[in-house]
């Protein structure tokens, strides 16, 4: 072999061996993934983990649960309104009215959504608060017109308070839409009749008989 290409010969094998065993520069390298606890900018706070355990344990209708979850959230962030709106909607469905009412009565009532009011107005209605359930009644009946149900609790109660006119009001709004409902009819002849217009009362009577 000739002296220049045994020169060259190892040149190229000495070049192999540096690049083999000297390590790529730090540019070269692949990027690393980030650490788990920095990969997101914001981290699910226990409180709020808690709170969606409440909720998902009254979607599975495990009430007993969700209330007790419900509690140590409310303990931890009593600031939470509708968290209370929550919790009270499983206890009046659970038949624990009187918790249900005094939790939200703790809560301010431009917090309540529109199912709220309508449950308050419900829970005082069966507490005989009349006169602190037709506001809220009023105000619900305001978004939803169309809720004949709620509508006709509403009249009812008026008739107890002998609100006579109003709730005669109320009762013509339910019988322009369900002519046909008889028993609705006949609520309606009997509070004519508690008003005294007995003709009318008569009238609307004889018109559910057969």
């Amino acid at each position: 072999m000739k002296p220049l290409s045994i020169i060259l010969t190892a040149a190229v094998t000495f070049a192999a061996i540096i690049f083999l065993t000297v390590p790529p520069s730090s540019s070269a390298r692949e990027p690393k993934a980030p650490a788990l606890s920095t990969a997101s900018a914001e981290e699910i706070p226990d409180w709020l983990a808690r709170w969606e355990l409440a909720r998902t344990l009254s979607y599975a209708k495990r009430y007993d649960e969700s209330v007790a979850e419900y509690k140590k959230l409310l303990k931890e962030r009593p600031d939470l309104s509708k968290a209370k709106i929550e919790m009270a909607k499983i206890l009046f469905g659970q038949k624990e009215e009187q918790e249900a009412i005094a939790i939200l009565e703790g809560v301010d009532p431009r917090q309540f959504d529109i199912d709220s009011v309508l449950l308050m107005a419900d829970l005082y209605r069966d507490r005989r608060s009349y006169d602190r359930a037709a506001p809220l009644y009023r105000r619900y009946l305001q978004k939803r017109p169309g809720d004949n149900a709620a509508r006709l609790r509403f009249a009812e109660m008026l008739s107890w308070e002998k609100q006579y006119e109003e709730s005669l009001a109320e009762y013509r709004k339910i019988i322009a839409v369900l002519p046909d409902d008889v028993q609705v009819r006949r609520k309606y002849a009997f509070v004519l009749m508690w008003s005294k217009r007995y003709g009318e009362a008569a009238a609307e009577l004889r018109r559910t008989l057969k």
